[in-house]
């Protein structure tokens, strides 16, 4: 078959291939979405190393920023004056990820895992400034934690929302979170960002991460990121119920099972193959 896509133009200074939007009419809305996916590779970029990328001018780079901070697609941070991609264009991420049927394609694994477990299994996406529940397989007891589809998470206080943010560049989690002190939602809740940062720190390497009643007393929760095919984490996985069985040796037991879950819905997305260290093997 032959490729009739237009030929790829020069490489930009960043090394990529510069990107040539079909509409030749509408050179203001290409430049904006070149901004935007430069923003999206990158940890945090000042405007000059945005026009240098883009072969544009600083003053240029400056309004496309406006318009898109303008919309939440942008937003920059104060101390550093580094910008990176707002909470808006997590939300059309997760549009995107509804719209493509993730949920469906997760139902028989979050089946499998509330089976299992006896736990309520949920699937989350990030959605704004909070993650969002897409699907839901109710536990087998009738005392049990009660997601459904529509349920928001904060990020700092829950699995799957920590495990959503575990793995972004920093800038990006500062975004998500904001400037504010994070609220405290129960006396568990971390309410520090520094601390928040230094918690998922420590727990992502092993491959899930966990909630103690932090985001409701007595309610424990486990999570695992699931990623795409860029790389990057695209849902979470979880599982949440009652500290009284849910407990430390419970999570630990739950948490390989968890990851591997992630790892072959994340696969059948397109994303890389990952496997647990030795260490979280034997946690």
């Amino acid at each position: 078959m032959n490729d009739t896509r237009p030929q790829k133009g020069p490489a930009t200074s960043s090394g990529r291939p510069a990107r040539e939007g079909p509409a030749a009419g509408s050179p203001a809305v290409d430049r904006a979405l070149m901004l935007l996916d430069t923003l999206a590779e990158g940890d945090g970029l000042s405007l000059s190393e945005l026009g240098r990328r883009l072969g544009l001018a600083p003053s240029t780079v400056h309004r496309l920023l406006g318009a898109l901070a303008a919309r939440r697609l942008a937003e920059v941070d104060p101390a550093t004056q580094l910008w990176g991609v707002g909470p808006g264009a997590f939300r059309l991420g997760a549009a995107f990820l509804r719209r493509g049927g993730l949920a469906e394609r997760a139902r028989p694994v979050l089946a499998q895992l509330a089976e299992a477990s006896g736990e309520t299994a949920v699937l989350a996406v990030a959605d704004g400034d909070s993650a969002l529940v897409v699907a839901e397989v109710p536990g087998t007891s009738s005392l049990r934690a009660v997601l459904p589809p529509g349920t928001r998470l904060p990020y700092h206080a829950t699995a799957p929302g920590k495990a959503l943010i575990a793995h972004l560049p920093l800038a990006q989690v500062r975004a998500l979170l904001g400037r504010a002190p994070l609220p405290a939602l129960t006396g568990r809740s971390i309410t520090d960002q520094g601390e928040l940062t230094a918690d998922l720190a420590t727990l992502r390497h092993g491959g899930w991460l966990t909630e103690r009643g932090e985001s409701a007393v007595g309610q424990n929760g486990i999570a695992a990121p699931v990623f795409g095919g860029a790389g990057d984490p695209v849902a979470a996985l979880g599982l949440a119920g009652p500290s009284t069985r849910l407990d430390d040796a419970a999570l630990a037991a739950l948490g390989p099972q968890l990851a591997e879950a992630a790892a072959v819905l994340g696969a059948a997305l397109g994303g890389p193959a990952r496997h647990l260290s030795p260490a979280a093997q034997g946690r």
